[in-house]
């Protein structure tokens, strides 16, 4: 079983909650926010990592300027200057259309590194696998494409935040989806974009409230939206003490319910 934590906006809380359900739980943990990985902080222990590489397109020198490339390319990649082509392949989406249309074949695929996989150890076992983008990069995508090839079956999935491309690729593979939210006003409004997406998907879900406690009746709309409540957080300065010195809550009272929610749900 795969459970994905995700979120409408970031600072949530959605590391805490899938870092802690891995540990109570034993369920390896995989961080699909390449962007900004975090959840290494909770698990230490001795790095492999290996690197991730996309194809992009190369002109040779037999191209005759005809801009073909140029027309069938929907990302607006490649500029065909005066006597020369010009191709911005962080904006490349790799779709390989110039190089399959080109009517003089000169163009070829290359392979541009875009980032890392780094697997985390412990006693001989793997129990973190999170990747890494380059800086420069714009598409966190093809990471997280990649990262889930070697998926184990049980895996808790750190997403990315928000309701973009890279949330929607990360939750794809998940049989039930966590989302995280503030008794906020603006997590609330950001919650409900995020439960529009999973509920197009298709996937079951239950809310987690973090900072459990604050002035806002989040349960009460959550109601409304019929959203289950599967799990609540105390706002409590011990938990935020914890997560600044990179610590984990370790309550298996409290991790251990929500994971028997998700099963029951299930």
């Amino acid at each position: 079983m795969k459970i994905a934590v995700a979120s409408g906006k970031g600072g949530t809380g959605k590391t805490t909650v899938s870092a802690n359900l891995s540990a109570v739980t034993g369920i390896k943990l995989y961080d699909f926010d390449v962007e900004e990985p975090n959840a290494k902080i909770f698990f230490k222990g001795n790095e492999k990592s290996r690197d991730v590489y996309r194809p992009v397109p190369e002109v040779k020198e037999n191209c005759t300027l005809c801009g073909v490339c140029r027309e069938v390319c929907q990302y607006n990649a490649i500029v065909v200057l005066k006597d020369s082509i010009m191709i911005f392949h962080e904006i490349c989406h790799s779709c390989g259309a110039c190089v399959y249309l080109c009517p003089e074949k000169a163009m070829d695929e290359v392979k541009r590194k875009i980032g890392e996989i780094i697997d985390v150890y412990k006693n001989g076992k793997c129990i973190l696998t999170y990747g890494k983008m380059d800086i420069g990069e714009v598409s966190p995508v093809p990471i997280i494409k990649e990262m889930k090839k070697d998926m184990e079956k049980n895996a808790i999935i750190d997403c990315p935040p928000g309701a973009s491309c890279p949330m929607v690729e990360s939750v794809k593979t998940a049989d039930f989806v966590v989302l995280v939210a503030e008794p906020t006003p603006f997590s609330f409004h950001d919650l409900k974009i995020a439960a529009n997406v999973v509920k197009e998907l298709k996937k079951p879900f239950g809310v987690v409230i973090n900072k459990y406690g604050l002035p806002y009746n989040i349960e009460e709309r959550c109601k409304k939206e019929n959203y289950e409540i599967i799990g609540k957080i105390p706002f409590d300065r011990k938990f935020a003490e914890k997560y600044s010195k990179g610590e984990l809550i370790k309550d298996k009272e409290m991790f251990g319910e929500i994971y028997d929610r998700i099963l029951e749900i299930l």
